[in-house]
């Protein structure tokens, strides 16, 4: 059985929601660039709202982690029952054997806006 710390597992996924606050703050500085004169208000108002996704993310971060010290290594839990729960191939990798996968690529190439 492959098992990981409860405590290892947290600070994993609090990486992991770091690197997705950090989209979000790029997100956020592309809004700034964006001529949105002639968008819908409403549709304004929901793009400051990535301004609020970065923030919770970011709290969500710092408490997964306070959460690990706090438990110290916590029980041993089973990565590939857990990993059974994930979609996303890069965190059931992360998940499993811990090894640093980014969430956002370093990929040249053409945009491809969908």
């Amino acid at each position: 059985m492959t098992t990981r710390s409860t405590s290892d597992l947290l600070v994993t996924i609090a990486e992991d929601v770091s690197e997705m606050a950090t989209v979000a703050r790029a997100l956020d500085a592309l809004t700034s660039q964006l001529d949105l004169t002639h968008a819908n208000q409403s549709k304004i108002r929901d793009l400051q709202r990535v301004d609020a996704l970065f923030q919770h993310l970011d709290d969500v971060s710092v408490l997964l982690r306070k959460m690990a010290a706090m438990i110290g290594s916590g029980p041993e839990l089973d990565t590939r029952d857990l990993s059974e729960t994930i979609r996303l191939d890069y965190l059931k990798s992360r998940m499993t054997d811990a090894a640093a996968v980014s969430v956002t690529p370093d990929v040249s190439g053409e945009v491809n806006l969908f």
